[in-house]
């Protein structure tokens, strides 16, 4: 059982790990500005890889829906029958990702067609799309057996190889991006993207040897176990992809405005993402073995805890995350990006795009942990119905606001959806489980929020000041950037304290607690 110390540091390691996979995804993002810009060329790798990215989500929903299921079958069952069910469904999603694949392959101008007309209008545009999206649908092959591995691990409560999936991935990239692409252009690197996936998956199979696992080419579809699975799954992938259909459908929206949305779009929900998936994945990765571990030993005291303080630290985090991203949306657009062919234009687009689209982030990070605590107890039904709900709110918020306020309008639309669908996912979580304590996880909400509205006013007096003593280089914006970061810190968590956040003083106490198992 993790205790809150335990969590909290198994929480860090893993965020360490997925900030240095963020780092070098922000080199490979801001590689990508500079070599390509905010051109068509781009447009057509963003949607390409967004479209594998939905298909990925099945590998996402397999891990999420699998987990609880192995963790039974670790807490139940023997080792060899563990390592036969793991076999048997290895072999059945490594048959299916090869008959998406070259389904994919063979129908690609008809995705192009049906989900990016935008695309279509030019025929040299039209074919570049579709032969990025055939080279990007190698990926799929490898991301069945990466989803049930990774799963295995996390069952296991190993965390840090699956955490650094990313750091394999982008080395590729950025490797790729820095010697070979006036070369081999944007093609080459949708076949960097293959081997990037390629590395996520391979990074994971030494732990999973360790582990005792062996590979045995075995088929059975009518084992009780897969069948459970995969009517369990099936609600999963629709809950767990809410976020990639939304962006998809806001991809093909943006295929119709002008030369460069969809890369506009893609390179603010990557800021975005960036907060979300360094610390809301890695808090959600750590919980729901544990969530899922005390739904199985029925221990609802626990349960409850875990879930509460899950809750709150993601609160604690994304709050003055998305506060701080607000406030310094220029500079850190122009850090990040604003170099070879992304130019001024494409920043102030983008910022604006971003402006919209943070409150998503601490949206994204709580449904995430709300989603996971339903699956812990077998509920996949509720996360899916919700899902539904999110993308038929998003596709009727994105045709509406995309024709007054272009992309700003679908970063918007991503925004006010994501937000109602998370609560009313909270709502119904609250009716089905007794012992959250509610009046808690508001309180420290609200204390999280006064910190976080302070922090930012500072912020803002300090841009306000330093932007107008400084040349907006790229060396003022991160003097800016730097100054900012550096007095936000300690605003933030003196006036979490003075507030008495519980969170913070557990982070405090961490090390006091540090023998503790």
């Amino acid at each position: 059982m993790l205790k809150n110390s335990r969590l909290i540091k198994s929480s860090i390691i893993v965020m360490i790990l997925l900030v240095i996979g963020k780092v070098l995804a922000f080199v490979r993002d801001a590689l990508i500005a500079a070599k390509f810009g905010t051109t068509i060329e781009t447009d057509i790798y963003m949607f390409a890889f967004g479209a594998v990215m939905l298909l990925t989500s099945i590998g996402y929903g397999l891990t999420t829906t699998f987990i609880p299921i192995h963790t039974e079958n670790i807490e139940k069952k023997t080792f060899k029958e563990g390592n036969e069910y793991v076999n048997k469904l290895l072999n059945i999603f490594m048959l299916f990702t090869i008959i998406v694949t070259i389904l994919g392959i063979i129908f690609a101008k008809y995705i192009i067609i049906i989900c990016a007309p935008g695309f279509t209008k030019n025929p040299a545009v039209f074919s570049m799309a579709v032969q990025i999206i055939r080279i990007m649908f190698l990926s799929l092959i490898f991301v069945g057996m990466q989803s049930i591995i990774t799963g295995v691990l996390q069952a296991h409560k190993y965390f840090f190889e699956p955490s650094a999936m990313s750091i394999a991935s982008n080395l590729i990239y950025v490797i790729y991006l820095v010697f070979l692409p006036d070369k081999y252009g944007i093609l080459g690197f949708g076949v960097a993207t293959v081997l990037g996936f390629f590395a996520q998956y391979i990074i994971n199979v030494p732990r999973f040897k360790a582990l005792g696992y062996k590979y045995k080419f075995i088929l059975d579809f009518k084992d009780k176990d897969i069948i459970r699975l995969f009517k369990l799954m099936l609600p999963i992938i629709i809950s767990t992809s809410l976020i990639q259909i939304n962006m998809f459908i806001n991809r093909s929206f943006a295929t119709n405005l002008y030369e460069g949305a969809v890369s506009i779009l893609d390179f603010s929900n990557k800021v975005t993402m960036l907060v979300y998936e360094v610390f809301a994945v890695a808090i959600s990765t750590v919980i729901y073995p544990t969530l899922a571990t005390h739904a199985v030993n029925r221990n609802n005291s626990e349960y409850n805890k875990a879930l509460g303080k899950s809750i709150n630290m993601i609160f604690l985090i994304l709050i003055p995350a998305a506060v701080g991203i607000i406030v310094l949306r220029v500079p850190i657009i122009s850090v990040i990006f604003k170099r070879g062919q992304f130019l001024e234009s494409s920043v102030v687009k983008t910022a604006q795009a971003l402006l919209f689209f943070s409150p998503a982030i601490i949206f994204y990070g709580l449904r995430d942990i709300l989603s996971r605590a339903f699956y812990s107890l077998k509920d996949t039904k509720t996360p899916m119905i919700n899902s539904f709900f999110g993308i038929i709110l998003n596709f009727i918020l994105s045709s509406i606001l995309v024709k007054f306020m272009n992309v700003s309008g679908l970063t918007l639309a991503a925004s006010i959806s994501t937000g109602m669908i998370t609560l009313l996912l909270f709502y119904n979580l609250n009716k089905k489980v007794k012992g959250i304590n509610v009046k808690n996880i508001i309180t420290e909400f609200v204390k999280i929020l006064i910190a976080s509205a302070v922090m930012g006013a500072v912020v803002y007096i300090i841009y306000k000041f330093l932007g107008a003593h400084l040349a907006l280089t790229m060396k003022g914006n991160l003097i800016i950037i730097l100054i900012s970061v550096i007095a936000a810190v300690p605003v933030y968590v003196i006036s979490a304290y003075m507030l008495k956040v519980k969170e913070l003083k557990d982070i405090f106490n961490m090390g006091s607690h540090g023998a503790e198992n």
